[in-house]
């Protein structure tokens, strides 16, 4: 045993000295940087005591994630950002820098000097977290010419001056933490020069009530507010298309603040109220899609929710609520629960599931209803309830059921209750292909599936174009032809272009395809296209793919990884040949071992009697030979 425990141990110091190296030792830097980028800065300087080929990995890491270090004093904390800083590749970028303090030994001095480091490196991504009681931070610190998002955690200071204010063109997400439950807000902070492109903002925690809310921010379509106290004046964003509210006091009736709101098309609500309130969401005519949260259920609270809004076609609710949507015809309603009755008890539960039902004919001018595996569960198991009551659905063609909820468990009465208004109606796990294209098109609030702007485009072309127009709506600024086949033409084979390109796979990329797509782009350029943001991600994918051969590596690597499962495979399969061969020999073997000792107990048995016939000597002729003893 110690001689072969000195084999394996001399085996293992010249595979040292050989210098090999683990699988991950080979990946490129690219790909470990990627592995880093989930660990803690600390963590990642810690492992260039592997080996020499990790000693100067984390000098060229572009995530720079430093902790809270509560077990360090802020001496060391400070110390050790600074060892990081001074010991860095500088030619490396720092894409993304993640700082969280929680003690006053960072001075306001030395966070400016981490960010200013990091944005003079391309930093694209920065997430700051500051105590409570730190000092203000200036937003010209965070002036940048790269930075597209931005988390921030700190008290901010009111900007006097244009020239205190952040410098952020390329900024389009930003969120803001409120500190000691509000943090304070200015509406100097948002500016068209200061902000052109942001497109996603989100408060925490912040009181909004004495705050004028007109933002001049021409891309901003997305806001989200949690934990906020709302201001009380008419919402002056008009380009808002999405909102979301979590928790904090709503009014009675959001009209009164979404009145200007004239392209508000999504509404997102938490109610977190433990009492019983009335919401009336009468919105702008072009809100489309609803969706309500009852974030807890209290069972003294019955919160209503009133519904006006007439274009409105997909209404999804979460938990328990009695909703009233009055709008001509749903186009889907979605009724969630997910687990909400594996919080409560037994009394709470039979009330919750009575609240449910009632909830239903509010929702009667729904084409398709959708239900989770709790809600049909629960209207299931109370069913009997239901019996005489006429079903409230005459427009209903589809009761989606989720997959693990069999058609043939659900109750007579249900049934009749669900589909007794719609004689044509069906129970189904999955919505026809040409049910969903409709639902896409009615996100847009457009009956016709084929038009798109008033240009008649391929019906599954109108959800993509939709997207595009959300994400970059520069695309389509100078996009003008009075030839109208000629729009179509055009706008089809845009979509037919990026459809493509977004199903190709890195891997198939060769240089005939990039000039081929170069030719297209080209091409609806000079149509009034502007396809910027596309052909950044060509020249991207050109250079990921064509400047070093890391890719081909990594394909190569990935091939390999491939042949070694199948070898493995193989092997497996056959151990289990061979130790299902080996046990049938095994059994072969014991059964041999048997009939022998059958046979040798047989033996004994026969000497034993040719003994007491012949005597002791019989017993030695037999086993012998005749002429044994004679001479």
């Amino acid at each position: 045993m110690s001689s072969r425990r000195g084999k394996k141990k001399a085996r293992t110091s010249r595979q040292y000295e050989l210098g090999d190296e683990d699988m991950i030792s080979r990946l490129p830097d690219e790909l470990i940087h990627h592995v880093l980028s989930f660990v803690d800065t600390k963590q990642a300087i810690q492992t260039c005591v592997l080996s020499k080929r990790w000693e100067l990995v984390w000098t060229s890491l572009p995530f720079l994630n430093f902790g809270l270090y509560d077990n360090l004093t802020p001496k060391v904390v400070s110390k050790f950002m600074r060892h990081v800083l001074s010991n860095r590749n500088h030619e490396s970028q720092v894409s993304h820098l993640s700082l969280s303090v929680r003690n006053k030994g960072l001075s306001r001095h030395l966070l400016e000097k981490y960010v200013d480091y990091a944005i003079s490196h391309n930093l694209h991504c920065l997430n700051l977290d500051l105590p409570h009681d730190s000092k203000p931070v200036n937003l010209s610190v965070f002036s940048s010419k790269s930075l597209n998002k931005l988390t921030l955690n700190a008290n901010l200071e009111k900007c006097e001056r244009i020239s205190d204010c952040w410098d952020l063109p390329c900024l389009t997400t930003l969120r803001l933490k409120g500190k000691n439950g509000y943090g304070e807000f200015s509406d100097n902070w948002f500016t068209m020069k200061c902000l052109p492109a942001l497109r996603k903002l989100r408060f925490d925690d912040y009181d909004l009530s004495k705050s004028s809310f007109s933002f001049s921010l021409p891309a901003l379509t997305t806001l989200c507010l949690n934990r906020c106290t709302l201001p009380t004046t008419v919402w002056d964003i008009p380009t808002l298309k999405s909102i979301e509210l979590h928790g904090g006091q709503l009014p009675q009736n959001l009209n009164e603040i979404f009145s200007a709101l004239v392209n508000l098309q999504n509404l997102k609500v938490v109610l977190t109220s433990r009492h019983n309130q009335e919401y009336v969401i009468s919105c702008p005519p072009q809100l489309l899609n609803l969706i309500i949260i009852a974030a807890d259920y209290y069972p003294c609270t019955c919160n209503t929710i009133v519904v006006s809004a007439p274009k409105l076609c997909n209404f999804t609710s979460f938990g328990v609520i009695t909703a009233m949507v009055g709008v001509p015809e749903l186009e889907t309603v979605n009724v969630r629960l997910q687990g909400v009755f594996n919080k409560i008890g037994w009394t709470s539960k039979k009330r919750a599931r009575l609240r449910l039902i009632n909830m239903l004919p509010g929702l009667a001018n729904a084409k398709n209803l959708t239900f989770d595996l709790d809600s049909i569960k629960a209207l299931n198991e109370i069913s009997n309830v239901l019996v005489g009551f006429p079903s409230p659905f005459h427009k209903l063609k589809y009761v989606k059921l989720p997959w693990r909820f069999k058609e043939s468990s659900i109750s007579r009465h249900l049934r009749s209750y669900l589909l007794g208004g719609s004689p044509n109606a069906t129970f189904v796990t999955k919505l026809p292909q040409w049910e969903l294209i409709d639902q896409a098109s009615s996100l847009r609030g457009e009956r016709d599936s084929g038009l798109w702007r008033s240009h008649e485009v391929n019906s599954e072309f109108v959800c993509l174009l939709d997207r595009i127009m959300q994400k970059y709506p520069e695309t389509f600024e100078h996009f003008t032809s009075t030839n109208k086949k000629l729009c179509t033409m055009n706008l089809n084979t845009l979509c037919t272009s990026l459809y493509d390109f977004s199903k190709i796979s890195i891997g198939n990329v060769d240089c005939e395809m990039i000039v081929g797509y170069r030719e297209v782009f080209s091409y609806l350029k000079n149509q009034g296209f502007n396809l910027s943001w596309v052909v950044d991600r060509l020249n991207y994918i050109e250079h990921l793919r064509f400047s070093k051969p890391l890719i081909d590596e990594l394909h190569s690597i990935d091939c390999h990884i491939d042949d070694a499962k199948t070898t493995f495979k193989e092997l497996q399969a056959r151990a289990v040949d061979a130790k299902t061969e080996l046990l049938d020999l095994l059994t072969l073997v014991n059964d041999a071992r048997i009939r022998l000792q059958d046979k040798e107990a047989l033996r004994v048995e026969k000497l034993s009697e040719i003994e007491k016939v012949f005597g002791t000597m019989g017993i030695n002729l037999v086993v012998g030979f005749i002429g044994d003893d004679l001479l």
